[in-house]
């Protein structure tokens, strides 16, 4: 049995890791002699797996690659829409025929979604788009390989995640096109749902899921307080911020971060910057962030400047009080280890889950960040720390063992989807 799992993103985004570590894990609870493989961002001859699954690469990584010029990516990008419309809408035997003159990696998803008994859209939030140009071609190479798959009779689930916002309507029309025919299509809060329906896609196939990385458990780092230099007495506050705004609404958002840092270590905790993300991928890299808002504080916290390995973070997070956090995953990792947080937001993402867990009032929108708002939900969670962690042992639970439903019901779907796909090529 072949699985592919397709939009796959890079390690060194922690929350993402988590979540394909987690899909690995559950597809192969349910199929333990499949052979799986993913398609996703990062380049196969660098990373040749992730926890020992085939790495082939993809399209989309092909067209976007950062270590390529503008020029270049332009060009694969015209080669590959031709080929992708070629692929989509001409007889089987002539896409076929074009299959020697693709480049490698397009040719590997190519083969592999085409020949894979199942296809798995891992969960996260990449099915939006801005306006613009960027934004179609981002639909488009996003749901290409779920459409080259379901052109050969292969089912399709979508794993747990967010979706939109997609301001155009050909936009919706794809994701409609696409998401109808799914087998199984997995919305992890509710706002997701609304904008499916909206889209077009049929209540009845939009089922409620939770976000995978509530099930991400690795085995526990037990020397990161010996790394910070930091004792076993000595409060830890973590702090994730991330690359958002606009320049000048970016650095108020920074130095409202700061003071905040500086008002917590007066009251004698020590806050350490975590980067989450630390890919040089569209230079999304929160340690550049980090070092920023480090520089803007009277007193220096602690900052990590190094990448650290999805796992070794997940630790990390436990070690801390409480959390101030940005990247949404920080705050999962955060809460699946018992630490509160007060979550800024920057997409509908952190709403919706938050508010599933009964925590919605300890949000703020990440265009709203001043240092008064950020302080005040500070102390006030301070105040109210008993009532949420009461909150997390009564609502956490259940949450977590919705995260795990994706092994129960690829194993129900596939006796009664997946056709024999013996002899089936590209």
């Amino acid at each position: 049995m072949k699985v592919v799992v397709i939009n796959a993103y890079v390690r060194e985004n922690a929350g993402d890791a988590a979540l394909l570590s987690v899909c690995l894990r559950q597809i192969r609870d349910a199929f333990p002699d499949a052979q799986v493989q993913i398609a996703g961002m990062e380049d196969a001859a660098t990373h040749p797996s992730f926890e020992t699954a085939e790495n082939i690469g993809s399209i989309r990584r092909y067209v976007s690659a950062s270590a390529i010029s503008r020029l270049q990516r332009i060009s694969r990008r015209l080669v590959a829409l031709a080929f992708a419309t070629a692929h989509l809408l001409l007889p089987q035997f002539l896409s076929r025929a074009l299959r020697p003159v693709l480049p490698a990696e397009v040719r590997r998803e190519t083969d592999a979604v085409s020949a894979a008994d199942l296809v798995v859209s891992m969960g996260g939030g990449y099915l939006n788009a801005r306006p613009g140009l960027d934004g179609y071609q981002n639909v488009f190479f996003v749901l290409l390989p779920a459409l080259m798959a379901l052109r050969r009779d292969v089912p399709v689930v979508f794993a747990p995640q967010s979706y939109g916002p997609f301001p155009a309507a050909p936009q919706r029309r794809l994701v409609a096109h696409v998401l109808r025919r799914a087998a199984l299509v997995l919305v992890r809060e509710d706002v997701s749902a609304d904008i499916l329906e909206e889209c077009g896609v049929p209540a009845a196939q939009i089922r409620r899921g939770v976000d995978s990385g509530f099930a991400f458990a690795p085995a526990k780092t037990p020397e990161w307080r010996a790394r910070l230099g930091v004792d076993a007495t000595t409060r830890l506050v973590g702090v994730t911020a991330r690359r958002w705004l606009a320049p000048a609404a970016q650095e108020r958002y920074e130095r409202a971060v700061a003071a905040t840092i500086d008002s917590i270590q007066a009251n004698g905790a020590r806050v350490v910057l975590i980067p989450q993300v630390s890919t040089d991928y569209l230079g999304d890299d929160d340690r550049v962030v980090g070092g920023r808002i480090a520089g803007y504080c009277t007193t220096p916290p602690l900052w990590i400047d190094e990448r650290v390995d999805y796992r070794d973070l997940k630790s990390l997070y436990g070690e801390c009080a409480l959390l101030i956090g940005t990247r949404f995953h920080s705050v999962i990792f955060s809460l699946t280890s018992g630490v509160p947080c007060v979550a800024i937001e920057y997409e509908h993402k952190t709403r919706g889950i938050m508010r599933d867990l009964g925590l919605e009032e300890w949000v703020l929108p990440i265009a709203d960040v001043t240092y008064q708002r950020l302080w005040s939900l500070v102390e006030q969670l301070e105040a109210d720390r008993e009532d949420y962690a009461a909150a997390l042992r009564q609502r956490l639970p259940e949450y977590i063992t919705q995260a795990e439903q994706l092994s129960e019901l690829l194993g129900e779907l596939l006796p009664k989807q997946v056709p024999d796909r013996a002899g089936v090529a590209s």
